[in-house]
């Protein structure tokens, strides 16, 4: 049972070394836009125009949730890189939260593991010198 300990501390010491690597993400200070960018073609419906040949119009649209609304933006060119940074940020920010919440999860079962070993000990002990005899004390009613 006590191998089972130290292996079990030898994880969870392995595991505390992760968490500075999963916090940094959270200290950058860079704005985050949660949304993401994609370019949309589409015809234009004039009878002469290149689009009727299979060569569509394309333009870049942000697509995101603004006051609660879906909403599709086309952001002029100059606010493209910009937008392109923060809405990728944004997506990294989410991915390194959801590695911190495994990480999490496997530290609580690590914890949860010895302690479970540890009660194990405890009881296997507990056996082992025999059970103390409990003294009751008996209360007199109040009055």
């Amino acid at each position: 049972m006590t191998s089972r300990l130290s292996s079990l501390r030898s994880q969870l010491a392995l595991a505390a070394q992760e968490l500075p690597r999963l916090l940094e993400r959270g200290f950058e200070r860079a704005p985050l836009l949660p949304g993401s960018l994609y370019t949309l073609r589409r015809k234009c419906g004039k009878s002469n125009c290149r689009c009727t040949r299979g060569e569509l119009h394309e333009s870049t649209v942000l697509s995101y949730r603004g006051q609660g609304q879906p909403r599709n933006i086309s952001p002029a060119p100059e606010q493209i890189d910009a937008l392109r940074r923060m809405t990728t940020d944004y997506r990294r920010v989410r991915q390194a939260r959801a590695e911190f919440v495994r990480w999490q999860r496997k530290v609580l079962a690590l914890l949860d593991a010895m302690e479970a070993a540890r009660v194990a000990l405890g009881e296997a002990e507990f056996q082992k010198k025999g059970s103390p005899a409990v003294k009751s004390r008996s209360r007199s009613p109040r009055r």
